[in-house]
């Protein structure tokens, strides 16, 4: 027989020597209860924090009528007496 054949043999072999050690291990484990957890049991869940106040709304947000200058186009509220950019009064 070729040399490379015999140490796939042996392997083999070994191989199934270990699976069969795991197998009977694990079994008498079971039966004896010396196994130990796989996991650490679970964290014990969080305390709920009492009732708390909702978040704060936002601020509402407050729209203004704008009318466009005549000189410049440019947007400016009805509150404003003249125009920010070129300082025409408003009509």
């Amino acid at each position: 027989m070729g040399f490379l054949l015999k140490i796939a043999l042996f392997g083999l072999a070994l191989y199934g020597v270990y699976r069969t050690f795991r197998h009977w291990k694990g079994l008498f484990d079971r039966f004896t209860g010396s196994d130990l957890p796989q996991r650490p049991p679970p964290p014990p869940p969080a305390p709920v924090p009492p009732e708390a106040p909702p978040a704060p709304l936002r601020k509402p947000v407050v729209i203004e009528d704008t009318v466009q200058c005549a000189g410049c186009g440019a947007y400016i509220p009805t509150t404003a007496e003249k125009c920010g950019q070129c300082g025409r009064p408003r009509p």
